[in-house]
């Protein structure tokens, strides 16, 4: 059944169903990339504060081995104590801290930008039970990750081998150094295994995004029936619509006729269109105030004869404005010569019958 659904699943996902993705949380986004923001940052901020970091401690170490803390029993005072080592910590850890929470803030910006969705916050109760919990741990994606995880920790390792292989020939010198070039050392071999491992780490997390990413395009194509309920879901269903705009037309239709009564006159083809034409004293130029063609063009003729407008036949001025002009457009310059003979005619036609 799921194997059917999967391959009914062939339509590129709408704008629609990746935002609905995105706020319930189901983003493209590598665990591996804040692991090796944090590592690499971290082997940045020991690069640059190392020596700050070494004279913080040296003073906690020199501090510690003289009479500072005999005395502080002695008197029974601690305050001083603790309050310089709080002091001590607290330049050790917060710069580090905060740029590592920094780091791991950046790396879910970097991928996804930043994404509140109430709905992966909300809280469930099936995220705790240990019996989902337990099934999970038997699924294609557990047993992807699993699989990830098990190269990663084997190429890590290889990596620290190969680094810890290739300085065994530095280890008797370490006979000759002194406390500091000892520190250095050790503090060089680190950042020297913290970067390589971090560089592959970062290769791996991109390959691992894509993979996400990959995923999830996957689990967002849709099928043409979800395509279809989106669709009306957004526009509503055909049908209606079809309906308004039926009804729609029927009212401008009937708005269109009653306005008939109040023409000037009628000019037609004379058999396919038919257009009535308003004029007064106060207008700048006559005025379109209905068209039609076929039955329509019939019912503006059947209207104008019961009430006792005139209809003139003129073929190419009756065409022009049925296919150049809207209802409510006054006629264009271009056209005021036709017009203005049509209307002069139905005014000495009036002054006849007088």
């Amino acid at each position: 059944m799921a194997d059917s659904d999967e391959s009914e699943r062939t339509e590129d996902p709408t704008p629609q169903r990746r935002e609905d993705f995105r706020n319930r949380g189901q983003v493209a986004q590598s665990k591996e990339f804040a692991s090796v923001f944090v590592l690499l940052f971290s082997v940045i901020a020991f690069w640059l504060l190392g020596r700050f970091f070494m004279q913080q401690l040296y003073a906690v170490f020199a501090r510690s081995f003289t009479d500072f803390i005999p005395q502080a029993a002695r008197q029974g005072d601690w305050v001083p104590a603790f309050k310089f080592a709080f002091t001590k910590a607290t330049l050790i850890v917060a710069p580090l801290g905060g740029l590592l929470w920094l780091m791991n803030v950046m790396s879910s910006v970097v991928q996804i930008g930043f994404l509140n969705s109430e709905e992966a916050n909300h809280f469930d109760l099936s995220r705790i039970d240990p019996v989902q919990g337990f099934m999970r741990l038997f699924t294609l994606r557990s047993l992807i990750e699993g699989g990830k995880a098990l190269i990663k920790v084997t190429l890590v390792g290889m990596i620290v081998y190969v680094i810890i292989r290739g300085e065994m020939k530095n280890i008797p010198q370490l006979s000759n150094y002194d406390s500091s070039q000892l520190i250095v050392y050790c503090a060089r071999l680190m950042l020297k295994l913290f970067g390589w491992v971090g560089l592959f780490m970062l290769v791996l997390a991109g390959l691992d995004y894509m993979f996400q990413r990959w995923e999830l395009e996957r689990q967002m194509r849709m099928t043409k029936q979800e395509i279809k309920e989106e669709v009306k879901s957004r526009e509503g269903d055909p049908l209606v619509r079809a309906r308004v705009r039926k009804l729609q037309r029927e009212l401008a239709n009937r708005r269109m006729m009653d306005a008939v009564k109040k023409a000037d006159v009628i000019i037609t083809n004379p058999t396919h269109i038919a257009v009535a034409l308003q004029y007064s004293q106060d207008m700048v130029a006559p005025k379109l105030i209905a068209k039609g063609a076929d039955y329509i063009a019939e019912k503006i003729k059947a209207l104008a004869k019961e009430h006792r407008i005139p209809i003139v036949e003129n073929k190419p001025l009756a065409r022009t404005i049925y296919k150049t002009m809207k209802i409510g457009q006054m006629i264009p310059r271009e056209l005021y010569t036709a017009v203005a003979e049509v209307l002069s005619y139905i005014y000495r036609l009036r002054k006849r019958r007088a």
